[in-house]
């Protein structure tokens, strides 16, 4: 079944939130080795992986990791629809040494930068975010993504140095 990158995330996203503690933690682990694979194949039959494999293995991976860990139905989808993926990165501290680097990644090893920098998120506070962006920056070889990305972040630094100055000019 052909789906859109917009209509699989959310899905993918819900159905990892209810998974139970072992597969959980083998997609975090990696979806395309030992017991993670089993729980990869299962999530993949609601679309066509084609010759992305390995890409749509490490969006799943991502999501895992952003999913909080232990067992229970009620935990919070990693999809955050409402928080831009830039300003999730701003949020975090992610400095615009790392966003440059992130951004301007070859294709051939976004998956591994999307990987990694969802291990950084999943240890603060900003690990739930618009989810879609972070499929489209690994599995799109366009820079519109990238562009998307960069936005949010200046937005969201630009309304902080904004909030930031109205403080310093009240307290004058």
């Amino acid at each position: 079944m052909k789906s859109s990158i917009a209509s699989v995330i959310p899905y993918l996203a819900g159905r990892i939130s209810s998974m139970a503690p072992g597969p959980l933690a083998a997609l975090r682990r990696g979806p395309l080795a030992g017991a993670g694979a089993a729980a990869f194949w299962q999530l993949a039959t609601r679309f066509e992986v084609g010759a992305r494999e390995k890409e749509w293995a490490a969006v799943i991976q991502c999501i895992a990791i952003l999913t909080a860990k232990g067992a229970g139905t009620g935990k919070a989808s990693a999809h955050r629809f409402s928080l831009p993926m830039g300003a999730a990165l701003f949020r975090s501290n992610f400095s615009e040494l790392r966003l440059s680097r992130f951004l301007s990644a070859p294709a051939a090893v976004r998956a591994d930068f999307a990987v990694r920098l969802c291990r950084r998120l999943a240890r603060g506070e900003h690990s739930r975010f618009n989810l879609i962006t972070l499929a489209h920056y690994v599995l799109s070889e366009s820079d519109k993504t990238d562009r998307i990305i960069a936005q949010a972040y200046y937005r969201a630094q630009a309304k902080a140095d904004f909030g930031s100055s109205q403080s310093d000019e009240s307290k004058s």
